[in-house]
């Protein structure tokens, strides 16, 4: 269930984090968060708690994620060579 300002409440599908203005805690919310979506959940984390970290991070996660912040339909060679 998610809030809705028209209704009482809407049921969506997927899955999505949620992370305090603060950025002292997030959550993943879903109704069976897997292995699909697992690293881009671990992604979107890392990016929205600690954006003031990504840039020391980068070289790290692009040499565990090849892909990482690249368009794989834009580089079909890295999409061949990944895949």
């Amino acid at each position: 269930m998610k809030y809705d300002s028209s209704r009482i409440g809407v049921i969506q599908f997927g899955t999505e984090i949620k992370v305090h203005k603060d950025r002292s805690i997030a959550g993943l919310m879903g109704a069976s968060p897997g292995a699909s979506v697992s690293v881009r959940c671990a992604l979107e984390t890392l990016e929205r708690c600690f954006p003031e970290r990504l840039e020391q991070w980068k070289p790290q996660l692009e040499k565990m994620i090849p892909a990482y912040g690249k368009k794989l339909n834009a580089d079909p060679k890295l999409a061949a060579k990944i895949v």
